[in-house]
């Protein structure tokens, strides 16, 4: 699973910022260090998106995972894990508020325009940030990602929503079905619905594309009637692409690196090489921001 640098070295987003002008913020999810077989050591990293791993109350919704799917080490800040558990436990609303108040005063960021975004369960956690505290954030991009089945959710407020996801994806399906793992989660279509219930959108959902999304072959589509003008719930899948973020890839970068500025408390993951000459691509990341930069908190684009 990836580091908070290793993400940023993987996907190149400080190349993007500095040429779009934005400020863009690591922060680390919960991590420890397990082994499965003696001698082999891998770090795993997670997000507690309150809902992989919690039973859902409906007695007939889909479990989150076979009977078969593979068993995934219980996060040592949980007390204890289900059959299906495997994220983190610790506070990470109330983290991510930590972080998003400390850059606001050391940076003095516009608040009327922050934006979370993440991939595969930084992805989920999005989802989660953006119901729940939706009062902070302007709109919403989640990458790779839905919560776990019986989960999906609704901003309290009108957050603008963008959902992009891979048809080939057998990491984190969009179809409802078991992954190679054997864990399961929401539709695409179900967790787009649910956001534009949020949104009060009153029709859809119909055809939405761009020139990025037309150029690049994905399948769009989106609630646009909404009860705050130009707000907009969209998802767009890409038919060949498996468990990578479309179009947002340094080549030859590793996701799970650490850098000199993280390896401290990651001594046994490996330094991050440098990638500031690397081939970049970058469309996936311009697809989102041309979405993000429409939108205020809470005002109309």
């Amino acid at each position: 699973m990836s580091t908070a640098t290793g993400f940023e070295a993987f996907h190149g987003v400080n190349r993007h910022a500095a040429r779009f002008g934005y400020i863009a913020v690591y922060p680390q999810g919960q991590h420890f260090r397990t082994s499965q077989q003696p001698g082999f050591g891998y770090q795993i990293t997670s997000w507690n998106d309150m809902a992989s791993n919690l039973a859902s109350s409906d007695p007939d919704s889909t479990p989150h995972c076979v009977a078969d799917a593979q068993k995934f080490p219980c996060p040592p800040d949980c007390s204890n894990c289900s059959r299906c558990a495997w994220t983190s436990c610790g506070d990470d609303l109330g983290f991510i508020e930590k972080v998003l108040n400390a850059v606001e005063l050391e940076f003095h960021t516009d608040p009327q325009r922050h934006y979370p975004l993440g991939v595969s369960n930084g992805g989920m956690m999005a989802f989660r940030l953006g119901c729940n505290l939706s009062h902070r954030f302007a709109a919403i991009a989640s990458i790779l990602a839905q919560l776990a089945p019986g989960f999906a959710c609704a901003p309290e407020q009108s957050v603008p929503m963008f959902h992009l996801y891979s048809e080939g994806d057998d990491t984190v399906r969009s179809d409802g079905k078991p992954a190679a793992d054997g864990f399961i989660y929401e539709t695409a279509d179900d967790t787009l619905a649910a956001w534009a219930h949020g949104l009060s959108c009153a029709s859809g959902p119909i055809g939405w594309k761009n020139k990025l999304s037309e150029d690049n072959g994905l399948r769009c589509v989106a609630y646009t009637d909404c009860s705050i003008t130009g707000h907009e719930a969209v998802s767009c899948g890409q038919p060949d692409s498996g468990h990578l973020w479309p179009g947002m890839s340094v080549k030859g970068a590793i996701a799970t690196c650490a850098t000199l500025l993280q390896s401290p408390s990651m001594p046994e993951q490996a330094v991050c090489g440098l990638t500031e000459d690397a081939e970049f691509e970058s469309w996936g990341m311009d697809l989102i921001w041309q979405f993000f930069q429409r939108y205020t908190l809470r005002g109309k684009p």
